[in-house]
């Protein structure tokens, strides 16, 4: 299929998801005003969020606990209340086609477990976590507080699965179940980051944590909603950008965070404002600046600074039938890369920005097959400049990338689900000698469809999840000196997933699901030519190299009640084509003066399994413990180790948490890594390893916190001391491991206000 076809009938498809229900308007409209309350007291809760999944709007409760919904068409709404330190909580409300208005309480009870909400990543519906087949994390209010780092990927590391790929405090990435980079997929607010994070080890993501008010990530293959990338799974950074309902008050939020391992602080502030009866704006801005990482057992790893600043304005139309805005964000940055002691270049720093406008339209579609039709798209202008350390600009790095998204939502009995289109237009140019590969555009356009069915009535009925994506996408090199001539290339594929969720009580399900994902080669992996930075080798691409697809297998059990959250998976990963850099020994480079390792990119296939699991309870009131661990083996098909595999790690966990005054500690084991690549398992007759093992080592975490509530504001502060034992250990995903130990002994303040 030409591309130009395809977006032909990608258009006819969204041209005929708009016209189909449009004589489905008929009703008076009206609203759902109501009051969230504390089950022990019935005390009006403040700053409670409530979020309408169907139609994707979210409001804060007042002072007095209330809150009001205008402007709903007749039909069933779920209202899903949360708040810091409250179990979540779910009501069903039905507005007449009278118009008349509904008024509802959500009662709300305290609980020290961290309880996910609805998660809006796993499916086009926004989802329940028992409904959802796949493995899933979610980190919010006091969790959020009591991990948060200073990068996302940091302050996602304790979660099971989740790892990271350590390059500074500011170049860290996550990495999923052992895959990380390109083979790992980060949104902003279900927007792809328009950054080059995943492209290279020394590149950082452009989003603060502390910026954030809720973290997704869902597990496994899930290339379903979001295209190519998503191999080992997606991480969403979730932050309100555009507003979706006309607040009653102003409301908003300001934080400080400080860090004795990074030096410094960091601070964020945002505001919402009503701005007459149907129009809402927003802004926030942050900045970030700390000194260089001290490491475990004493010492300082040089010339990792990280200073960043960004803001954000936005602004949104709430009308009877339509809703919508336009937001504006801007980032930059600037960070040191780590070297070793004997690395000819030191000092070495990169600097940039990324600028980013979105906007989104939600149209409801009234009562037919389909029930609601949401437009979004987004333009990113992003460059950086890598700074040698003369002070001279040895590379920069320019990418433009737009996106696009259609979704129409359905309902149809018991059959609920969305057919949807999506574009994404990347430009990338590197300029300068020292540029690695040559600039080249990218196409990506695809057409998907997910239905959930049912499979008989009420909640507790076992419901059956499909969907197929068909993506067109096309890798055009330019011309270059050292390159050749221009390359095109296509690579068109085909996902799909299928997975069952069956409830075993009312607090238990059991899910089993598999899918197909794919990613095609990086340009990188295509076209490299040169010595990288980065990893201080030589590397030479593949223009033929094929596409990696992924067929996935998970088994997921997960209870959630007032008493335990617990979730265990098993999985089963198959990666045919699996790209990596296969070392091919050593070359003489100009540039550098010396003999450096030399790498070319190949292709084999490769099998990832593995166990993971967490299980909080409450024993006693107010007092919580839990175990959490995790396992993964990577191996090429026919012998050899994937290389940067995490360890297997095991850890334990004691928390008091009254809801105002909450102390815990956590340990955690991180074992021996010395299944690692070797030139013989990557097919040269050669055992010598081609990357460092990691020892074990153990880490102890405590932190106290305190939450006041006074009139319409909650104030958070928690006091962390992260490795406390000061162990000095390395991170078996890192590509720069044998130089740069991991952050030592930390001291952390975390202060929020919400208003």
């Amino acid at each position: 299929m030409k591309f130009r076809t395809f977006v032909r009938s990608a258009l006819a498809a969204a041209a005929l998801a708009w016209l189909a229900p449009a004589a489905a308007h008929a009703g008076e409209l009206g609203p759902i005003t109501g009051v969230v309350r504390d089950a022990r007291d019935g005390a009006p809760l403040p700053n409670a969020r409530v979020t309408i999944a169907e139609i994707s709007r979210s409001i804060t409760t007042g002072g007095d606990g209330s809150f009001t919904f205008r402007a709903l068409r007749p039909g069933t709404y779920h209202l899903d209340a949360t708040l810091l330190g409250y179990a979540p909580t779910h009501s069903v409300v039905v507005v007449p086609a009278s118009g008349a208005a509904v008024t509802v309480e959500i009662v709300m009870r305290a609980t020290p477990l961290a309880i996910e909400g609805i998660n809006v990543t796993a499916s086009p519906g926004s989802a329940d976590p028992l409904r959802i087949t796949q493995s899933t994390a979610e980190i919010s209010g006091k969790e959020l507080e009591r991990n948060l780092g200073t990068s996302v990927a940091q302050t996602l590391s304790t979660q099971p699965g989740l790892s990271v790929r350590y390059s500074g405090p500011a170049a860290s990435t996550p990495v999923i179940r052992g895959l990380s980079g390109e083979r790992v997929l980060v949104l902003q607010n279900g927007q792809r980051t328009g950054d080059l994070s995943a492209s290279s080890p020394d590149h950082s993501l452009s989003i603060d944590p502390l910026a954030a008010t809720r973290l997704e990530v869902v597990r496994g293959p899930a290339s379903l909603l979001y295209g190519s990338n998503a191999l080992g799974g997606v991480v969403n950074v979730i932050a309100q950008t555009i507003p979706t309902t006309v607040p009653t008050h102003a409301e908003g939020y300001v934080a400080v965070q400080g860090e004795s391992v990074n030096p410094g602080g960091a601070a964020t502030a945002e505001l919402v404002l009503p701005a007459g009866g149907s129009f809402a704006v927003s802004g926030r801005a942050g900045y970030r600046n700390v000194d260089d990482v001290r490491t475990g057992g004493g010492g300082t790893l040089d010339n990792t600074f990280f200073r960043n600043r960004y803001g954000q304005l936005g602004a949104g139309y709430i009308g009877e039938r339509v809703q919508g805005g336009v937001a504006f964000n801007g980032y930059g940055f600037q960070y040191g890369l780590p070297a070793s002691a004997d690395a000819e270049e030191s000092g070495i720093s990169i600097r940039g920005h990324r600028y980013e406008g979105t906007t989104r339209a939600d149209v409801g579609l009234g009562g037919g097959f389909f029930t609601n039709l949401r437009a979004e798209g987004s333009a990113q202008w992003y460059t950086h400049d890598e700074i040698e350390d003369t002070g001279e600009i040895g590379t920069t790095f320019n990418l433009r990338t737009q996106t696009a998204g259609l979704i129409a939502k359905t309902v149809h009995g018991r059959l609920t689900g969305a057919f949807g289109v999506s574009g994404l237009f990347r430009q990338y140019s590197p300029e300068g000698e020292e540029a690695l590969t040559p600039a080249a555009n990218t196409r990506n356009g695809g057409l998907f469809v997910y239905q959930a069915l049912s499979l008989g009535g009420g909640d507790r009925a076992p419901q059956l999840q499909a969907g197929a994506r068909y993506d067109v996408y096309r890798l055009s090199a330019a011309e270059g000196d050292r390159f050749g001539g221009g390359v095109t290339r296509d690579f068109n594929n085909v996902s799909g997933s299928i997975g069952l969720s069956v409830p075993l009580a009312e607090y238990l399900s059991a899910n089993v699901s598999a899918a197909r994902s794919f990613r095609a080669p990086t340009v990188e992996e295509l076209f490299s030519d040169g010595f990288h930075a980065a990893t201080g080798a030589y590397e030479l691409g593949d223009p033929d190299l094929g596409v990696e697809t992924n067929s996935g297998l998970e088994a997921v059990l997960r209870a959630q009640s007032e008493r335990i959250n617990a979730q265990l998976s098993a999985f089963y990963n198959r990666i045919d084509n699996y790209i990596y850099p296969l070392l091919s020994g050593q070359r003489f480079d100009d540039e550098v003066g010396d003999s450096v390792p030399f790498y070319e990119y190949d292709q084999r296939g490769a099998e990832l399994r593995g166990l993971e699991g967490q299980v909080e309870g409450t024993v006693a009131r107010h007092v919580v413990l839990g175990v959490t661990g995790d396992l993964v083996r990577g191996d090429f098909r026919g012998g050899g180790h994937l290389p940067f595999m995490p360890p297997a790690r095991l850890g334990a966990s004691a928390r008091f948490d009254n809801n105002r005054f909450s102390a815990g500690i956590e340990a955690r084991h991180a074992f021996a890594q010395d299944r690692v690549a070797t030139r013989e398992g990557q097919g040269i007759d050669d055992p010598v390893a081609t990357e460092t093992p990691t020892g074990a080592y153990d880490l102890v975490n405590v932190s106290v916190g305190y939450t006041l509530i006074r009139s319409a504001r909650v104030h958070s502060i928690t006091l962390r001391a992260d490795n406390l034992l000061d162990e000095r250990y390395r991170d078996a995903a890192s590509r720069i491991k044998d130089f740069a130990p991991n952050p030592g002994r930390n001291l952390a303040l975390v202060y929020r206000l919400l208003f």
